[in-house]
């Protein structure tokens, strides 16, 4: 994986916040052992992050809560070895053009996997709620939410798009306008980037939300972070 400048552990020097204190002391000690072992290559690592991304549909998919627990640990899961790939590679010098590939892949599955999965959950809970076919009130209001929400969640996946495609969101390093230097400075030496990324934004989205089991506030906030990142990313190029 290209982007920002590596440690002596195949970690980014700075990196964004999900990433830094969520992933990495999960990834790194991961990276450290196949990295003494070779018990897999960086490639065959990818592999395993693909896997359990695409899990992540089908488990959210089920319409159940158990699905949106297990849905967001595999989303976690496969992030985690997204990042062990990455620091596997640096670590051990290994790069090939498969391999970037791979990981594209791996990146675009996970999140698509994702996004039809909850769509789906969000459109059961219009389904499967026991109502019977029929001019009924209660039932036709809780219809009325459950598109609603679907249509929350179609608003963030076509933000979300958006701003990886004029961003580059995960391969570039954001600039820090808008932060003071000092804070940026106590930022850096935690290895934080001043300001949120994708990865911020997926795990609210795609992990704490079905946790917690507030999948729809998850989309609002989701939505109003990538809002807030195309926005400042627009008035950075058009200075």
């Amino acid at each position: 994986m290209s982007g920002f400048e590596a440690d002596q552990r195949g970690a980014k020097k700075r990196d964004y916040w999900f990433t830094v204190l969520l992933t990495d002391p999960v990834a790194v000690p991961i990276t450290n052992f196949l990295a003494r072992h070779r018990w897999l290559s960086p490639n065959q690592v990818t592999i395993v992050a693909l896997l359990f991304g695409l899990s992540v549909g089908g488990f959210f998919a089920t319409g159940e809560r158990w699905g949106l627990i297990a849905g967001g640990i595999a989303f976690y899961l496969a992030f985690v070895f997204d990042c062990v790939d990455g620091k596997l590679a640096r670590a051990t010098g290994v790069t090939s053009d498969k391999g970037q590939a791979l990981d594209a892949l791996a990146d675009g599955g996970r999140r698509a996997s994702a996004s039809l999965g909850l769509g789906l959950y969000l459109w059961n809970l219009g389904t499967d709620f026991g109502c019977a076919p029929g001019p009924m009130d209660a039932c036709g209001q809780f219809v009325d939410s459950t598109y609603n929400d679907v249509i929350w969640l179609l608003i963030y996946v076509v933000l979300a798009y958006y701003f990886l495609e004029i961003a580059g969101a995960e391969r570039s390093d954001p600039a820090p306008g808008g932060v003071r230097s000092g804070w940026r400075a106590a930022l850096a030496k935690r290895r934080l980037l001043p300001n949120p990324g994708m990865p911020d934004v997926q795990a609210v989205v795609f992990v704490f939300g079905p946790l917690t089991g507030l999948v729809v506030p998850a989309l609002w906030v989701g939505i109003g972070m990538v809002g807030v990142a195309i926005l400042l990313t627009v008035r950075r190029r058009l200075r």
